[in-house]
């Protein structure tokens, strides 16, 4: 289990605990407040990741205040076009982690808006990896939500944005952070949730540990 220090002490980052579960959930209403309220993941679901997975999950801390969370599973390699719903066994996972799977899916990640800037997702970013390391996995996925398509969804087409940010013609909240964390584009998924002014899409990609191609899942 993961505790330690980060931002020279100001926070804790460690092993989400059964007791987080109610306030992982406020981050989660705070950080999606236009997702569909039947995929919005409540105490109840963050306490059975917890459950089901204790090592994958993730909280940063400010003294006693959970201020940012991650939220993970192990699974071979997905199909392209799933769903949020499908992936998480419509949110509860009890049925969709695999114990011995050989990737880690982040399929949740939130930050409170007034500690936005610092980089805690980047920081939830690498523990997840030093998790699939020390697991011996071949990488980590993640699916992130084209957040910034508000902005221009009276300009363009969803896939016509996600086509500007994969030749980084834009800039995302999301995804831009994410590839610059690493992570590798592999393609949109258009109806990956409920969320409109996402474009009820997001992006698959990839973190694979040197040596390791994800190639071979996506031709």
């Amino acid at each position: 289990m993961i505790h330690k220090k980060t931002k020279d002490g100001k926070y804790t980052l460690r092993t989400a605990t059964p007791a987080d579960a109610e306030q992982m959930e406020v981050v989660q209403r705070i950080c999606f407040p236009t997702l569909a309220s039947h995929e919005l993941l409540t105490k109840a679901h963050f306490a059975n990741h917890i459950r089901v997975f204790p090592e994958g999950q993730f909280v940063i801390t400010d003294c006693d205040k959970v201020i940012a969370s991650s939220s993970t599973l192990r699974i071979t390699f997905p199909k392209l076009d799933h769903t949020f719903m499908e992936v998480t066994d419509n949110l509860w996972i009890t049925n969709s982690h695999i114990p011995n799977g050989e990737w880690l899916y982040q399929f949740d990640i939130g930050v409170l808006p007034a500690y936005r800037g610092q980089k805690l997702s980047t920081e939830l970013y690498n523990t997840q990896q030093e998790l699939v390391i020390s697991l011996d996995m071949k990488g980590q996925i993640l699916v992130g939500m084209t957040i910034g398509y508000a902005r221009y969804k009276d300009q363009f087409s969803i896939e016509t944005y996600c086509e500007k940010l994969k030749n980084n013609e834009l800039t995302d909240p999301t995804i831009t952070p994410q590839r610059k964390a690493g992570f590798e584009w592999v393609q949109p998924i258009y109806h990956y949730l409920d969320d409109p002014t996402a474009g009820n899409c997001s992006v698959l990609m990839v973190w694979p540990l040197d040596g390791i191609s994800f190639q071979e899942y996506i031709e």
